[in-house]
């Protein structure tokens, strides 16, 4: 419980925080996805039993806070969350690796599924310049930010679990 109670406030910060400070920051004309950060490191995590609610809820978050049509990202983070399930029991039990692997590939799905909604609804895109100016940049500023959001979310849920051992 104390899982939800803690992760819905450290989602809701970093919404205000990607959308103030890190949206503002450009890699060429790629941002960071600091929510989907969030939720990979917190579903990477053995002790978390809640992810699911917080995918869920960071979907509708991003969801609100984005352009894109409502509820793509939440369909979106479903998807990379059941991909980090699967992932993490079949194959994977290196948590560090599989949070960049995991953010590589999530990065080029909500890529990927950002320009299949956009084709759908006939924007004209140039896909090779989306790709060399938002993509690629934007896997970069994650690449980067996910080593230290795994530290700090490591953290936390560590210190959650240790509160909850105790009582």
């Amino acid at each position: 419980m104390w899982e939800i109670i803690v992760g819905l406030p450290i989602l809701a910060a970093a919404a205000f925080v990607q959308v103030g400070f890190f949206g503002q920051i450009r890699l060429m004309n790629g941002t960071s996805d600091l929510i989907l950060l969030c939720l990979i490191a917190w579903s990477i995590n053995d002790r978390t039993r809640y992810s699911w609610i917080l995918t869920i809820a960071g979907g509708l978050i991003m969801s609100y806070i984005s352009a894109m049509p409502m509820n793509a990202y939440l369909w979106m983070y479903l998807f990379i969350w059941i991909m980090i399930r699967f992932i993490k029991m079949r194959v994977w039990q290196m948590p560090l690796v599989l949070m960049l692997f995991v953010t590589i590939t999530s990065t080029l799905v909500i890529s990927v599924g950002t320009l299949g909604l956009l084709f759908l609804q006939n924007a004209n895109v140039n896909y090779f310049e989306a790709f060399r100016m938002i993509i690629v940049p934007s896997l970069v500023m994650n690449l980067l930010l996910c080593i230290p959001i795994y530290a700090f979310l490591n953290d936390v849920i560590n210190t959650i679990y240790i509160n909850e051992e105790t009582e």
